[in-house]
């Protein structure tokens, strides 16, 4: 019964993939008539040997790791507040899933205008609580536009992660807190030794969605900065882009984003390894 959806979703990720790494290989001019020409790996030499690369990668990197790291511990701090008893609770988690439900170019749209040099409420709220003296140009520096921007892709992701680690606190035995307590710990040392280990997939979930997200980034460059100032905005993700569309040189942006996704599965299994550690059973022995 599965088998021709299966068949359909094969088709519809199976060729671009396949496709976009035979274009990796040729030298190919976007709207150029001219057949394409086999040139094997020197579109990836090119981009390795590219003084663009090396500092692309490192933001990226930087940037996914922030975005992660923000994600899980926002994540799991609203979760666990959500996980106790008080009035209104229903009407929070409805009102914290609204974020997540916005398109990135709304996102992208929306902290644009708060970090707005000109007319942006931000400034203007630090203006007239005497932090600032004049309006400050937020995306002028490359390091507070990267900041800017991680916050941003942070706020739109941790309604998700909330969702998804609250769901897994609800499956954490009552009675494993129970033992934990008569035993003297803490909340603290509960949360490290009983809830975290139990949760520990979800947090790999949630760690790898969050770096995925991250790698692939894009509306809010393209809306915010334009890989900007000169190229320190620039990830892997819009350099793919400019080079494929505004270069027109398919060729050598397929075999960016390839390397990105190369980059990226490299990160994920990394994380997967610290997350999840050496696999435990139930009753705490090494599997």
């Amino acid at each position: 019964m599965a088998t021709p959806a299966l068949v359909v979703t094969l088709l519809l990720l199976g060729y671009p993939l396949v496709y976009s790494f035979w274009v990796s290989l040729h030298e190919q001019t976007l709207g150029s008539r001219a057949p394409a020409r086999w040139v094997g790996i020197d579109n990836y030499t090119a981009v390795l040997g590219d003084p663009v690369f090396l500092p692309s990668l490192t933001r990226t990197v930087l940037f996914a790791a922030a975005v992660v790291l923000g994600t899980l511990l926002l994540g799991t701090v609203f979760a666990l507040a959500l996980n106790q008893e008080f009035r209104g609770r229903s009407v929070v988690r409805g009102v914290l899933i609204l974020p997540w439900s916005l398109s990135q170019i709304t996102l992208a749209l929306t902290f644009g205008w708060i970090f707005n040099s000109t007319f942006g409420p931000l400034n203007g709220a630090l203006q007239q609580a005497g932090v600032i003296d004049k309006y400050v140009a937020w995306f002028a520096s490359g390091r507070v536009a990267l900041t800017v921007m991680a916050v941003a892709f942070v706020w739109s992701l941790v309604p998700f992660a909330t969702l998804l680690i609250l769901g897994a606190l609800q499956t954490v035995p009552e009675d494993l807190h129970k033992a934990a307590r008569i035993d003297g710990a803490g909340p603290v040392r509960r949360f490290f030794f009983v809830t975290l280990p139990w949760i520990r997939d979800t947090v790999l979930v949630v760690s790898v969605l969050a770096l995925i997200n991250a790698f692939l980034a894009f509306a809010l460059i393209y809306i915010l900065t334009g890989g900007g100032p000169g190229t320190e905005t620039t990830l892997l993700s819009w350099w793919g882009y400019t080079t494929a569309f505004r270069d027109l040189d398919l060729g050598k942006g397929a075999a960016i984003f390839y390397l990105m996704t190369l980059a990226m599965v490299l990160l994920a299994a990394l994380t997967a390894l610290v997350i999840r550690g050496p696999r435990r059973n139930r009753e705490g022995r090494t599997a």
